[in-house]
């Protein structure tokens, strides 16, 4: 059986969403963390807004990102993608809709392999409450967002009892924290 792995930015105020306050975290070191994630999944499930900004944004930073990052965008650009959504009809960037009972699709997915889910949002209720992600990544970044900026877990109902299971510090500041579910 596979693992669902999710990881997201967040503050220091466990704010998640717009992470433009993120990207002068994004260097070589979190460039290397997420290849070496990405590349060990089978598959990327990701929420309908979360699919609708990296498929724009993505395709297009083929032609010029190299190294490592280069290595991370052609990764994204290829890798099997699912997407949780009730309102996409139509999907490019290799995506397909997951089922209608995404708690068997998630399932089903993980029966074939590791995956990963960049994002957090309201799909992460339903994934909580069915005990579906094994690990959580939370990239912390040294900064303060705005408080109206979403919450990480926003909608999620009962606190899920984690258990650290690595820590990795980037020279930027920013702390890498490995959460197993029980």
């Amino acid at each position: 059986m596979g693992r669902l792995i999710e990881a997201t930015h967040v503050s220091l105020g466990g704010e998640i969403g717009d992470i433009a306050w993120a990207f002068p975290y994004l260097d070589a070191e979190h460039q290397q963390y997420s290849w070496e994630l990405l590349e060990s999944a089978e598959a990327l499930l990701l929420g309908r807004k979360t699919y609708q900004g990296l498929s724009a944004a993505y395709p297009a930073m083929e032609a010029t990102a190299e190294g490592v990052f280069g290595e991370f965008v052609h990764r994204m650009n290829t890798i099997p993608k699912y997407v949780a959504t009730t309102t996409l009809t139509e999907f490019s960037w290799n995506a397909s809709k997951l089922g209608a009972d995404v708690v068997e699709a998630v399932r089903a997915l993980k029966a074939e392999g590791d995956l990963v889910k960049f994002g957090t949002g309201p799909l992460d209720a339903l994934l909580l409450e069915h005990r579906l992600v094994d690990e959580y990544h939370f990239w912390l970044a040294p900064v303060v967002a705005p408080a109206t900026v979403q919450p990480l877990f926003e909608g999620v109902t009962g606190a899920p009892s984690l258990t650290l299971a690595d820590v990795t510090r980037f020279a930027s500041g920013v702390v890498a924290l490995r959460y197993t579910a029980p």
